[in-house]
């Protein structure tokens, strides 16, 4: 058992402001919150406890390729199966492949994140490779697979890769709609059947535009058809496709630092905040952006507001359930993950309370969203794991 006294902790899925609370974890789990500042235990000094991120979106396979393809478009970046980053990623051994892993996941720890969902590249191999470099942390990836087989070439092939990459998988993670005819889309919901579907939508507004052209529908419509659970990017959403997602209930994840970056856009926040539509926050590609989710938080909220001419566009605690619970609830880890309460996994974040983001401030989660780095986690607890202690990383990698 571990007890963590003096803290100020935002509990539950309201974030609701708890001060003076005790916060009791036992078998890596959260036993109580108390307001019982008798009990001994560790002493978080009046820390801001908030529930550690979860990074709905990420490509953690491309650590090792940091800025490649800066200033490229992303067809040219990225897109598979000649994309730079997969001609580069071809030329590294499974040893090179797997240390760079780990050291996304170090930076991922180091930035007080506690699970992630990985869009993995490489097949079979590629599941394996982030399984084994993933062994033994506290961090928990949701790991969605790709077929690498064409099934044009082979449907039986293709089947059988879908039915083994599923096996061992949280999932399929698709890099497009026109990645397979959507017959192979339907086959995937089928072998997927309780495990995660999900798939990059309307990310480049020139495939946006092709879509149109082509099929006379969006790309989001047209991944319609086969009912993914989760849709990521959006960059250019229509009002018609926001329509929907709000009808159908539609998990979305959006990545506004690297949609920037690659000069894809701005994804359409305000209008999903106006419509009461959840979204959650990904990193996306370790190409381009580095897996902080304090800054994810703060580039969604400033560019929100510039781009709509309105301060008043989007909202910080919104933010903050973007980058914690939504991200949970997307990856269907909410069970454990996305809120600090009673029965939840203990994986939380203490903010230093002499940060100079806190100092003269007014409002505690603006603060969180607008001020806060990695350099502010006095503690990180991932499933009871004491990852950051007093502002020192202390996991052995």
């Amino acid at each position: 058992m571990e007890i963590y006294t003096n803290a100020n902790v935002l509990v539950g899925e309201e974030l609701e402001w708890t001060p003076n609370a005790t916060i009791v974890v036992e078998n890596g789990r959260i036993a109580a919150i108390e307001r019982d500042a008798s009990r001994d235990g560790i002493d978080l000094r009046g820390g801001l406890v908030m529930p550690a991120f979860v990074d709905a979106h990420t490509h953690i396979g491309d650590t090792a390729a940091k800025e490649l393809g800066i200033g490229m478009q992303v067809e040219l970046a990225v897109q598979p199966p000649h994309g730079l980053k997969h001609r580069f990623l071809q030329q590294l051994s499974r040893e090179e492949l797997l240390a760079s892993i780990r050291q996304g996941l170090k930076e991922m720890l180091m930035s007080g994140i506690a699970a992630f969902g990985d869009f993995r590249e490489g097949g079979l191999d590629g599941v394996r490779a982030l399984r084994e470099a993933s062994r033994g942390l506290p961090i928990r990836p949701v790991i969605l697979g790709r077929p690498m087989a064409d099934y044009r070439a082979n449907e039986q092939l293709t089947r059988r890769e879908l039915e083994m990459v599923a096996e061992e998988a949280d999932g399929f993670g698709i890099s497009g709609i026109n990645a397979f005819d959507m017959d192979v889309f339907r086959l995937m919901r089928r072998i997927a059947r309780d495990k995660l579907v999900a798939i990059h939508v309307s990310e480049s507004p020139r495939d946006a535009a092709m879509s149109l052209e082509r099929y006379g529908r969006t790309e989001i419509r047209r991944a319609f058809e086969f009912e993914p659970d989760l849709m990521v990017h959006l960059t250019h959403a229509t009002e018609e496709d926001m329509d929907e997602i709000k009808e159908r209930g539609q998990a979305i994840a959006v990545c506004p630092r690297t949609n920037l970056l690659l000069g894809d856009g701005i994804p359409p926040l305000h209008d999903f905040y106006r419509r009461g539509i959840p979204f959650s926050i990904g990193s996306d590609n370790m190409m381009f952006s580095s897996p902080d989710m304090f800054r994810e938080m703060d580039t969604a909220s400033r560019v929100t507001r510039g781009a709509t001419q309105d301060p008043g566009s989007i909202d910080a605690r919104f933010l903050l359930r973007s980058a914690t619970l939504t991200g949970a609830r997307a990856l269907n880890i909410d069970r454990d993950l996305g809120t600090v309460e009673v029965g939840k996994a203990a994986s939380f974040l203490v903010l230093d309370p002499e940060s100079q983001a806190f100092v003269c401030s007014h409002d505690r989660v603006s603060a969180v969203v607008h001020r806060c780095a990695p350099s502010d986690i006095a503690w990180f607890i991932c499933s009871g794991v004491t990852v950051i202690r007093e502002g020192r990383f202390v996991l052995d990698l």
